[in-house]
């Protein structure tokens, strides 16, 4: 497949498209962004990863010029771009705009900015499963907004990688908040169960899913205050992510977790898979 870039209209080779030094994102990380992906150039959840795309954007004050019809279009166009009929993952974000630093907002006149890039999909060797560690959630109080200010969970994610694993649990003090990079739900004796949604946890579109799908399956579900302690003692560790789809951990912290209700788990997995499937086509 050919690799994308987007950058205000412009559109070509991902390593040949420019970024202004002016752009608000490389000063403050001033923007929001969202993932999804496609498969047979079909864009998958896509109403879903709008919703939280604009909601971001109103949460942010920034005004988006594209109406999600404009915007679907201009992604659309990359996709085909990229010249495969296999998965792609979609990124796209959109930054203040361009202008002189200064803290305060630019001019009204002056509009956002909308990135687009396209890569290879690829999904996970779902037979092994994720190997997490834990990490003090320091991200300030804005995490339901998806920012481009990841610095948090860089760090994180890169001491994941030092200590061999996939992922890393943040949570502060005792309470779980989500991983670095997806959500964190658990499975005890039958129920659902995952964190509130509140501005320490992004709205996660994969979340929502396995929320659905638990519906539909009769599993009963739920959202409160979860400790590490319940997460260490549960059933069924569960990670997913736009990327990561639906994936089971067996260890934190180098000790073993989960991987006690298979039956259940692998009830709710199949279930999205289907769902990826007959929606774009992707057999994970």
């Amino acid at each position: 497949m050919k690799e994308i870039g987007y950058y205000n209209g412009v559109m070509g080779p991902v390593g040949q498209i420019s970024i202004p030094m002016l752009d608000r994102a490389m000063f403050f990380g001033d923007g929001v962004y969202d993932v999804t992906f496609a498969n047979n150039r079909r864009l998958f959840a896509m109403d879903d990863h709008l919703d939280r795309f604009y909601n971001s954007c109103r949460m942010m004050k920034i005004d988006f010029p594209y109406s999600r019809e404009e915007l679907t279009a201009e992604i659309q166009k990359c996709v085909d771009a990229s010249e495969t009929d296999g998965p792609v993952v979609i990124y796209w974000q959109t930054s203040r705009g361009n202008c002189r630093r200064n803290h305060v907002f630019p001019p009204k006149e002056e509009k956002p900015t909308l990135l687009i890039t396209t890569s290879m999909g690829k999904s996970l060797d779902y037979s092994k499963p994720l190997k997490l560690i834990t990490y003090e959630d320091t991200r300030f109080f804005h995490c339901n907004i998806k920012t481009l200010n990841l610095i948090p969970n860089v760090m994180a994610s890169e001491a994941a990688k030092q200590a061999g694993c996939d992922e890393a649990v943040f949570h502060r003090g005792e309470l779980v908040t989500e991983c670095a990079h997806s959500s964190l739900l658990i499975l005890k004796d039958g129920v659902l169960t995952a964190p509130v949604l509140n501005e320490l946890i992004l709205p996660s579109i994969s979340r929502k899913h396995v929320f659905e799908i638990a519906e539909e399956l009769n599993i009963p579900s739920e959202c409160r205050d979860i400790t590490l302690d319940e997460v260490m003692k549960a059933d069924e560790v569960i990670v997913c992510s736009t990327t990561k789809v639906c994936a089971a951990s067996d260890t934190i912290d180098g000790k073993p977790v989960g991987m006690k209700d298979r039956e259940l788990f692998e009830r709710i997995q199949k279930a999205y898979f289907s769902r990826i499937e007959k929606e774009i086509g992707w057999k994970l």
